[in-house]
């Protein structure tokens, strides 16, 4: 593993017309030289809606980004 890979967990729900989509993305990513936190943000929320497209304009529910090195 490399000192700069971050482990991300976004959580996001949506509630339309009466039924409510939930969705967490959570996973390890090596940040490209220069990428910054929002970045990372609008990454997560790219995948996890790619999976989920009821998501698409859902709130964020949770963000989290640290560092995988314990």
């Amino acid at each position: 593993m490399k000192p700069d890979t971050y482990h991300c967990i976004l959580t996001m729900q949506k509630t339309t017309h009466g039924e409510t989509a939930l969705g967490t993305f959570s996973d390890t990513i090596d940040p490209a030289p220069g990428m910054t936190r929002v970045d990372i943000f609008n990454l997560a929320i790219t995948q996890l809606t790619r999976h989920q497209p009821a998501l698409n304009g859902g709130a964020v529910l949770f963000f989290a980004l640290d560092k995988n090195q314990l």
